[in-house]
């Protein structure tokens, strides 16, 4: 549940430490990074290193998570926290899609209903039938902001459920280990956002200048001119980076191995509900009667998909059962 909590305030935090995107994504995964060696280290003398196939594994899942973070961080800014965090599960169908394909994994027959009812919820989601935003600019990079923001969240979750795929992948090959895997995925984050901001990105490294201008994204997005980053916004970069990046993934990843799967998606699931209940009150963020009912739609889909209806169903005949057999 730490894990999950952390997880939930992340998309809160990267609002609130406002850097530009890519430099935001580069700068929060940098810190957790040189948070995660030292602790990497004290893992390597207890159970030894990760072998060459989990490294390679954890570099190819730090790639796809790098540039989820990236696409994830531009949908907070163009979308809201609360709905980016609930594109992000569209993971749901992408990890037994990969299982498909490369561990000859069937899906049970509810996958193939569920996956274009999840598409319609994220359409919803995304606002894209709402018209434009009663506040704040109504196009980006020529397109309609709502658009721009729901395909890069989309990408994100699918990015996302790559790298759940790969590092899960990496987990099995190494038993016990939590820590080094992590540092690597970490590392290996780096590597695409350095590569935008370098070669893509108009603004590149920017740590002087954020995005938002009193919290509220400005007329023109597409260039620069936020409010200037203070002490502040490096105080919340630096909780983004230790507690909504290392903490939470690691108590994840702990909890994910020991954890019955199902207990696990269920917990998962819990991230992006807080994130919606608590955006309104912390960014000032309003969703539309369409968009409600898209993020419905999308968490009953991933629910029913992870079988947690079924959990919740045992534990119910469970307790009724133990009521009579106590009467």
């Amino acid at each position: 549940m730490i894990g999950i909590l952390a997880l939930a305030f992340s998309a809160i935090m990267v609002k609130e430490a406002n850097f530009e995107p890519f430099t935001n994504a580069f700068l929060w995964c940098l810190i957790a990074f040189i948070t995660l060696v030292p602790f990497a280290f004290w893992e390597i003398k207890r159970k030894g290193k990760l072998n060459k196939n989990g490294v390679l594994l954890a570099i190819l899942a730090g790639v796809f998570l790098g540039i989820d973070m990236t696409a994830w961080n531009y949908a907070i800014f163009f979308v809201g926290t609360g709905i980016s965090s609930v594109l992000l599960n569209l993971q749901i169908i992408v990890m037994p899609l990969l299982a498909m394909s490369f561990d000859k994994f069937k899906p049970k027959k509810s996958f193939w209903v569920l996956v274009p009812i999840m598409i319609f919820g994220v359409i919803l989601t995304g606002g894209i039938f709402d018209g434009d935003p009663a506040e704040g600019p109504t196009m980006i990079w020529g397109q309609p902001i709502a658009l721009v923001g729901t395909l890069l969240g989309v990408l994100s979750g699918i990015c996302y459920g790559v790298y759940l795929y790969t590092s899960r992948k990496s987990g099995t090959l190494n038993p016990g280990v939590y820590i080094q895997p992590l540092m690597w995925v970490f590392l290996a984050q780096l590597i695409p956002q350095a590569f935008t901001m370098i070669f893509i990105s108009p603004d590149g490294w920017n740590v002087t200048q954020g995005i938002l201008v009193n919290g509220k994204l400005p007329m023109n997005p597409e260039v620069l001119s936020g409010d200037m980053i203070t002490i502040a916004n490096w105080w919340w970069m630096i909780a983004l980076a230790i507690i909504g990046h290392s903490l939470a993934w690691v108590f994840v990843q702990i909890g994910s191995v020991n954890l019955d799967p199902t207990i696990v998606a269920g917990l998962l699931l819990l991230s992006p509900i807080i994130t919606v209940l608590v955006a309104p009150f912390t960014s000032g963020e309003k969703i539309s009667i369409l968009q409600a009912t898209g993020i419905v739609i999308v968490l009953v889909a991933v629910a029913y998909q992870n079988d947690i209806h079924t959990l919740l169903l045992e534990r119910i005949r469970g307790v009724k059962t133990e009521i009579e057999s106590n009467g």
